[in-house]
């Protein structure tokens, strides 16, 4: 690795007893005293979706099935005029019936702006919450990032420095480059696991890099707020604005581009010698 900074990794060893069951201290199976109305998830998977509408159904459950009963709930939405649900405010559970379902309709998505919806049970629901099982999810969070259609835009030859061995660096051929309709914004596809495949250095997660082309070619590499680039696991390539262009910066000679950059490993301060290269070898857009 050519990481510049010496970092040490721990090993922990669990020593799991075995315990013994002694059948003759069980007791009755506990009953919940209230309706102990709940969503079933708190924070439900993103939905990552490319159309301009769908429509997400939200689970509440309760404890008891006797008798009818409505629940009350409020709503936020981290944007005007997107979100509605079939509830508006109140879910009726039939007598017999545990599970009730909210459809949450989103409309108006614009690509590549990411959104929320927000429910959370009212005062009585929380204030009735059983006490003994502590299983209430009072609150449940709605994410929906609306991507663009991404078509192909060729492919590069896709170098890594960061964690070869090698003063050449490890190299993956035909690395699949996309691009997002309609903008100047690319996409190289999974480029770390390509190189060293799925795990071996922490690749497990999504490695792909984005970044945004200008009129003469030259690029600019996407991050968030906190300067990320790409996460590889426990790595962290970041550009951070102070240190451009000490150690944060892009080159290009014409369909050749080394980019280099600061990193946190663990998140344990700053690394440098993060960097990587590609050849844009088929469909670059300076042909």
């Amino acid at each position: 690795m050519k990481i510049n900074k010496y970092f040490l990794g721990l090993a922990a060893l669990l020593i799991a007893g075995l315990t013994s069951c002694n059948t003759d201290v069980e007791g009755p199976v506990y009953t919940p005293m209230s309706q102990n109305v709940s969503f079933e998830t708190a924070n439900p998977a993103t939905v990552s979706t490319s159309e301009s509408s769908l429509t997400i159904p939200v689970r509440i459950v309760r404890a008891t099935t006797t008798g009818a009963y409505t629940a009350n709930y409020t709503a936020e939405a981290s944007a005007e005029g997107v979100f509605s649900d079939s509830g508006n405010g109140t879910v009726t559970f039939a007598d017999g019936e545990g599970v009730a379902v909210i459809n949450v309709n989103a409309n108006n998505l614009e690509k590549g702006t990411d959104y929320t919806y927000t429910l959370t049970l009212s005062a009585a629901e929380t204030a009735a919450a059983d006490t003994i099982t502590k299983s209430q999810n009072a609150k449940t969070v709605i994410k929906i990032h609306s991507d663009y259609n991404w078509v192909s835009a060729g492919s590069c030859l896709f170098v890594d420095y960061t964690f070869s061995d090698s003063d050449n660096g490890d190299a993956a051929r035909d690395v699949p480059i996309i691009h997002a309709e309609g903008t100047n914004l690319y996409r190289i596809v999974q480029p770390f696991m390509a190189v060293y495949g799925k795990g071996g250095n922490g690749f497990s997660v999504d490695t792909s890099i984005e970044f945004t082309m200008n009129a003469d070619y030259s690029i600019n590499l996407v991050h968030n707020e906190e300067g990320i680039v790409v996460t590889a696991d426990q790595y962290d390539f970041v550009w951070v604005d102070k240190y451009v262009p000490d150690y944060c910066y892009v080159v290009n000679n014409g369909n050749v581009y080394q980019a280099s950059m600061l990193g946190l490993v663990s998140g344990d301060g700053y690394y440098t010698g993060f960097s990587f290269a590609f050849q844009w070898t088929t469909g670059w857009p300076g042909n």
